[in-house]
C-alpha cells in the first residue's frame, strides 16, 4: 500500500472517509480551535482521590525493574501500560502482584506478525474486572477496558487503556481504531465515570490558543491527500468530539503550557505530546503531570504521565 508523507513517529496513508467532528470555531478546516483548557471549579470529591499512571514502557525487559521502581514508588491506584510483550509481562506481574495489584492484559497471539506484537496492561490496587464487550477495534491487542471497584464508591470506575496504531500502519487501522473507541465512549451512560488513557499517537501540534493539528494534516495545516480527511476526523473525534470530556493535562495547565511526551533519540524533531489522560464529564483532575525523568534516563522513549482524579459534585 502506498503511504503518504510521514511525520517522524507518525504519518498518513491514503483512502477513506471519517465521522463528522463536533461543531467548533474553525479556521479554514485545516485547524480547529477548541477550549483553552481553563481549570474547572469543583467543591466536593469522592472520599479518597485516586492516582492514575499511564506509560508506554517500550517493551523493555533489561530495565524493567527500574521502570517498576519508578511506578511503584508513587503507589498509584491504577496503572496503565502500553507496549507490553509476552516476555515483559512476566516481569511486570512479578513486580505488581506482590505489591497487591490485580493485573489484566490484552496481548497479541503467539503467531502475530511484525508490528502486531505489542499489548497493553491495566493493574489496580482495587478489584479489577475486564469488560468483555468488544469495542470492535481492528487490532484488539492494543485496547483493554476494565472496571475498577473503588471501596468508597457505588459506581465502578471504567478504565480504557489504548495504544493507538500509527497513521502509516496499513488498512487505515488508526482511523478505524479512533472511530470505534469514540462510538463506544459516546454510547456510555452519563453516570459511568470513565478514563481513557495511553499512547494515542496524536496530536501533531497544539497552539497556545487551543488550535490542534492532527496527523491527518501536513505541517502547514492542510489536509493530506487520500486518507487525510478520515484521519483528521478520527483523531478529532477523540481530541475534541466527546461532549463534556476533557484532557486532564489541559484542565490543569491550559494551552499555555507546551510539553512533549515523546522525542526521537536522534535528530532535531522536537517531539510530540502523544500520551494522554482523558476524563468523562463526571470526573476532574486535581493534578496531572508528565514524568520526563524516565525518558531522559532512557527507561523508555516516552515520558510517563500521572493524574490525581476525583468525581465532580
Amino acid at each position: 500500500m502506498a503511504l503518504g508523507p510521514v511525520d517522524a513517529k507518525d504519518g498518513s496513508p491514503c483512502s477513506g472517509r471519517g465521522p463528522v467532528p463536533a461543531p467548533a470555531e474553525c479556521s479554514s478546516r485545516g485547524a480547529i480551535a477548541i477550549s483553552t483548557g481553563r481549570v474547572r471549579s469543583h467543591t466536593r470529591w469522592m472520599a479518597n482521590l485516586r492516582r492514575v499512571w499511564t506509560w508506554n514502557v517500550a517493551g523493555r525487559t533489561t530495565r524493567l525493574n527500574e521502570q517498576a521502581d519508578r511506578v511503584l514508588v508513587d503507589r498509584p491506584d491504577v496503572v496503565c501500560l502500553q507496549e507490553v510483550t509476552a516476555k515483559s509481562l512476566i516481569g511486570w506481574k512479578g513486580r505488581l502482584v506482590p505489591e497487591g495489584y490485580e493485573v489484566e492484559t490484552s496481548l497479541p497471539t503467539g503467531d502475530a506478525p511484525r508490528g502486531r506484537r505489542l499489548g497493553v496492561l491495566i493493574a489496580s490496587r482495587h478489584p479489577l474486572t475486564p469488560v468483555k464487550k468488544s469495542i470492535g477495534v481492528p487490532w484488539p491487542e492494543r485496547l483493554l477496558t476494565a472496571d475498577v471497584r473503588l471501596p468508597d464508591s457505588s459506581q465502578a470506575l471504567r478504565v480504557v487503556c489504548l495504544h493507538a496504531p500509527l497513521s502509516q500502519d496499513p488498512d487505515q487501522v488508526k482511523a478505524r481504531t479512533f472511530e470505534a473507541v469514540h462510538a463506544s465512549l459516546a454510547a456510555l451512560a452519563p453516570s459511568v465515570p470513565t478514563i481513557l488513557c495511553g499512547d494515542l499517537n496524536t496530536p501533531q501540534h497544539e497552539a497556545t490558543d487551543g488550535t490542534v493539528q492532527t496527523f491527518g494534516q501536513t505541517s502547514t495545516g492542510k489536509i493530506r491527500a487520500c486518507t487525510g480527511q478520515r484521519q483528521d476526523d478520527a483523531e478529532r473525534s477523540i481530541l475534541t468530539d466527546l461532549p463534556g470530556w476533557h484532557d486532564a493535562f489541559r484542565e490543569r495547565h491550559g494551552y499555555e503550557a507546551s510539553d512533549r511526551s515523546w522525542k526521537a533519540s536522534t535528530g532535531t524533531n522536537p517531539g510530540y505530546r502523544l500520551d494522554h489522560i482523558f476524563l468523562s464529564p463526571n470526573l476532574t483532575a486535581t493534578a496531572c503531570e508528565y514524568d520526563h525523568i524516565v525518558r531522559e534516563n532512557r527507561l523508555s522513549d516516552h515520558s510517563a504521565m500521572y493524574a490525581t482524579i476525583g468525581s465532580v459534585a
